[in-house]
């Protein structure tokens, strides 16, 4: 197929992106600032293997209010950020999570003392990984929007 003006196929993809891909990215920034983006986490990420450019790319994946000719690559790789992200926090931080917020039974000299602290811990404790489940789905839907609407971003296999 000839396209006579590759300029206006490209306005058309931009507008399409800011129709499908900015409400997905406004829902990620929801969740990633809700319950990961917080003081009280990075406290308890301190020392894990998480790249401090990881999280300024999605800090500003989550930051954009409209896409612009070229940001699909920058969206592509915040995604790979962001998947990396996750796939960190769920294989270093969910399996010592009650331990690093101060509410297992099995550290009980480490328990916090504070009640109201104790109870808004464990409630973290218990929705946490639901929340990471949010944001790597909202991630993975993210990612194939993006690859449906420019199919070259993606390496070759």
């Amino acid at each position: 197929m000839l396209v006579l003006y590759p300029e206006l196929e490209q306005k058309e993809l931009i507008d399409q992106s800011n129709t499908t891909l900015l409400p997905l990215i406004r829902k990620i920034r929801q969740v990633f600032e809700d319950h990961f983006d917080r003081t009280w986490f990075a406290i308890i990420i301190d020392g894990l293997p998480i790249d401090f450019r990881t999280i300024r790319m999605i800090r500003e994946l989550v930051g954009l209010q409209s896409i612009h000719v070229g940001d699909e690559w920058f969206i592509y790789q915040a995604v790979v950020e962001l998947s990396r992200f996750s796939l960190l926090i769920r294989k270093f931080l969910l399996p010592v999570l009650k331990e690093r917020l101060g509410v297992s039974g099995l550290i009980p000299h480490r328990i916090v003392r504070d009640r109201t602290q104790y109870i808004l811990r464990r409630f973290v404790a218990y929705t946490f990984p639901f929340n990471l489940e949010r944001l790597e789905a909202l991630t993975a839907e993210l990612r194939t929007q993006l690859l449906d609407t420019f199919p070259t971003l993606e390496p070759p296999a």
